[in-house]
């Protein structure tokens, strides 16, 4: 079968399009015909050795988020899911992930080939209202969304949220789930063009350049400068200070990247006296009751991705590319 593999790690040259063993199902095991898969920030972070991850080996295959055909499966597994369209829940659970934290497209060869080995526990029912690609762009972000806002910030309807990086994949699903919640949007992104195009994709309330605009200022004009309830940040960094400022008395910072660089300089007083939560959120960590919860959101057609371009497999260089310059609305899927 085909793949994008890399050898080394290093930039998105590394990747390459090239033949490789077929995946053979064996006992608890089957074997998923590819239809489409998504990329995350984080399959560039272990591309280029930024985010070193558990079992991470060379060459890799990455891909966390896939949709696919059950084409065949191993000893002890119900032939029924022969044909069956699915989604794979990235983390692997129970004895077969080896007492550690063991990840589909880290650990494990993942989705960005023809045919991909997993666990039976990771498969799961493709919502019959998605296509593969909306499928495939639905997993990490929407757990991420969810498990940030729903479980652990407890967004409340009425509350106002923040969020960094709104036109990404990880942006657009939380702006989804906050308006599903019944709560106020302000979210921050880097183009006018952004602004208009996640305005009328997701009716986000309030969209700001922060490259031309300041966001703590429209922060304090919407909420009569009391302050966000909850803050979703993709970005920390050099923006983290800001963030903490355009926070309310008790608000909540919700933590899920570091695209704006690994290290921040925060000023104490302000997250204490203020009595800020601040906590970091993996999508990984998610429970099957999470889980299960967040895919019920696509099941019911309460959010659906937004999909900003669709990509042969061979491209998958250039996806990577495209998502590192941020020239992103949504989610990049790529398709064997």
């Amino acid at each position: 079968m085909k793949a994008a593999r890399y050898h080394q790690t290093g930039g998105p040259e590394v990747i390459r399009y090239e033949e490789v063993p077929d995946p053979k199902a064996g006992p608890g095991e089957a074997v998923v015909r590819v239809r489409a898969a998504a990329l995350n920030r984080l399959d560039a972070f272990l591309r280029s050795a930024a985010a070193p991850m558990p079992g991470f080996t060379l060459p890799h295959i990455g891909g966390f988020d896939t949709s696919g055909d059950v084409v065949e499966v191993g000893e002890g597994v119900d032939p029924a899911w022969v044909g069956r369209a699915v989604v794979i829940d990235a983390r692997v659970t129970g004895a077969q992930s080896r007492g550690r934290l063991d990840i589909i497209g880290t650990a494990r060869p993942g989705g960005f080939a023809e045919k991909v080995l997993v666990p039976v526990q990771c498969l799961r029912a493709k919502p019959e209202n998605y296509s593969y690609e909306e499928a495939a762009a639905f997993g990490c972000v929407y757990l991420t969304a969810y498990r940030g806002l729903v479980e652990v910030a407890r967004l409340k309807p009425g509350e106002v949220l923040l969020v960094h990086a709104g036109a990404s994949g990880a942006g657009t699903a939380a702006i989804q789930v906050a308006k599903a919640m019944g709560a106020t949007v302000i979210a921050t992104m880097g183009s006018d063009e952004k602004c208009a195009r996640v305005r009328e994709l997701l009716r986000c309330d309030h969209v700001v350049n922060y490259r031309t605009h300041d966001f703590g200022k429209v922060v304090k004009e919407v909420t009569g400068g009391r302050g966000v309830d909850v803050a979703f940040d993709p970005v920390w960094g050099e923006t983290a200070q800001r963030t903490l400022d355009a926070l309310a008395l008790g608000g909540r910072w919700i933590v899920i990247g570091m695209v704006g660089g690994l290290n921040a300089t925060l000023t104490l007083t302000n997250l204490l006296f203020r009595e800020i939560t601040l906590r970091g959120v993996v999508e990984f960590y998610a429970d099957t009751d999470q889980i299960d919860k967040t895919w019920a959101m696509a099941q019911r057609g309460i959010v659906r991705p937004i999909i900003a371009r669709t990509r042969p497999l061979a491209e998958l260089a250039e996806a990577h590319r495209q998502m590192e310059s941020g020239d992103v609305i949504g989610k990049l899927v790529v398709t064997p």
